[in-house]
């Protein structure tokens, strides 16, 4: 029993390091030999536990070497266009200024009931509205509407908008500093005290505090209930 327990975590923290070799994806915008790589390490990862008998290193050498190869792969598909096209195909326009192409339908097996749905998830109603309607290599559906049902922006409104400042970022988490952000924006450990006695809390009383590229502050207080 300790075994088989000893080998699901050994397993499963290489599995966690495989994925994370090659690289941050939703499961939805997988590539289809980063699905393959994925589907195929799962399966390597349950033979030494289905099996005692079977050593570790045959699942966790395997699993590595995918990886490498997966990356082996990313690396000619970034330099070779040609390559990327043979392995993870070309973007397909489905619908452009409002009309459909039937035979790409068809081929790629893409129903209009499908369209309708990222339609509404764009929200759009009318296929005459649509722009474009491409499927992506990934396999999603991007709807581009048309120009002028697309939402106004300030710019065309010609409305005056200030800076937003950047995305704020987290320098204290639960307590306790985030070094990276703090370097990030600029702010050392005795600016952090001037922020913190301004707000009259504590370091250790901190849920979360934001900083944006124009000093703006954001503080939750941790919750001592």
């Amino acid at each position: 029993m300790l075994v088989g327990v000893m080998r699901c975590i050994i397993l499963y923290c290489a599995v966690i390091v495989a994925v994370r070799i090659m690289g941050k994806r939703q499961i939805g915008e997988l590539q289809p030999s980063e699905l393959v790589v994925t589907i195929m390490m799962s399966e390597l990862a349950a033979l030494p536990l289905q099996d005692l008998n079977i050593p570790l290193v045959w699942g966790i050498i395997p699993m590595f070497l995918m990886a490498a190869l997966e990356l082996l792969m990313s690396f000619f598909t970034l330099k070779s266009l040609r390559f990327r096209a043979f392995f993870y195909g070309r973007p397909v326009l489905l619908i452009y200024q409002g009309k459909i192409h039937q035979n790409e339908l068809l081929r790629t097996r893409v129903s209009m009931e499908d369209i309708m749905e990222a339609m509404r998830g764009s929200g759009i109603l009318a296929i005459e509205d649509i722009q474009m309607a491409v499927l992506e290599t990934n396999g999603t559906l991007s709807i581009i509407p048309k120009p002028q049902m697309a939402p106004p922006t300030a710019k065309d409104m010609n409305i005056p908008v200030a800076d937003s400042g950047g995305i704020p970022a987290i320098i204290v988490m639960d307590g306790h500093c985030v070094d990276r952000n703090m370097k990030m924006k600029g702010v050392d450990h005795k600016q952090l005290a001037g922020i913190l006695k301004g707000y009259q809390v504590l370091l250790k009383d901190v849920f979360m505090l934001t900083i944006d590229d124009k000093g703006k502050t954001f503080l939750v207080k941790r919750d001592l209930a």
